[in-house]
């Protein structure tokens, strides 16, 4: 496993190392080395939203879905704002959702079928995508090495490994990465296109995705605030398996590939939400 990283990109903000914050918020998500956290602002930082920090595993080991916690931050030597440190104060009782409210795929969940704009044609997703498929999400204007730089860099690793299965890099940034763009930016990280493609939706449409992938985006003072999500769908576009950070290892994601080639691994089918 690496260490840690950024989880998310922020587009010049003047962040000065060691600056500190405090901020209270809700517990969204928790991987190994982040905390997805919905706060209020911070005066000088961040806007109201959903944000994702870098966080030591150990303190992201005591946190939860729904705790409530007061959060100090600070920011590090590379720039990043990261979590050091958090006092949980209550815990959130869960909403009863309606109906037709989005929500994060389960695993063994089929994400309904989604064709998007790519830069070799279409891209179709979900039911009926026809190949396993490994999904991710990146802008190419993405300023911190640690986030999409480095997610690249491994995608372009991984894709040597597939024998059967393709990459998916839906961006981050519809507005400034156009279908054009995203191919010159492709070809400068070395994808290649019988594997590794990319894709472009409209905001409103980005923002669904995301949720069913249980990904974040968040613009705050003109800068991306984003996860790092990746996502193995099987050939039916069920979910497979869900990383939320960059830790992950090659080999790892290629096995996953393959078990979804197989048919292995996965729980019984649920109804597409």
């Amino acid at each position: 496993m690496r260490g840690l990283i950024a989880v998310f990109a922020l587009a010049g903000c003047n962040f000065v190392a060691g600056d500190t914050y405090s901020v209270n918020g809700v517990v969204r998500d928790v991987g190994q080395h982040s905390v997805r956290l919905e706060h209020g602002p911070v005066p000088g930082a961040f806007e109201e939203g959903a944000t994702t920090f870098v966080v030591d595993p150990n303190l992201a080991r005591q946190l939860r879905p729904g705790d409530l916690i007061q959060a100090n931050l600070m920011t590090a030597e590379d720039g990043t704002v990261r979590i050091i440190g958090a006092k949980v104060t209550g815990h959130e009782e869960p909403l009863a959702l309606a109906p037709d409210a989005v929500i994060a795929l389960a695993e063994g969940e089929q994400l309904p079928a989604l064709t998007m704009p790519g830069v070799d044609g279409p891209v179709l997703i979900g039911a009926g995508q026809g190949v396993p498929t490994v999904l991710t999400f990146l802008f190419t204007s993405c300023p911190m090495p640690e986030a999409c730089p480095l997610l690249a860099s491994k995608l372009k690793e991984l894709q040597g490994e597939l024998d059967h299965g393709r990459i998916v890099s839906v961006t981050l940034d519809p507005a400034r990465d156009s279908l054009e763009v995203l191919k010159a930016y492709g070809a400068e990280r070395g994808a290649n296109p019988a594997t590794w493609t990319f894709a472009r939706l409209e905001l409103d449409a980005l923002k669904t995705l995301l949720l069913r992938a249980g990904a974040s985006r968040v613009e705050s003072q003109g800068d991306i605030l984003h996860s790092l999500h990746i996502l193995v769908l099987d050939g039916d576009g069920r979910l497979l398996w869900r990383g939320s950070d960059n830790s992950w290892e090659v080999d790892d994601v290629a096995a996953w590939v393959t078990m979804a080639r197989l048919g292995k691994g996965l729980p019984a089918a649920a109804t597409p939400q």
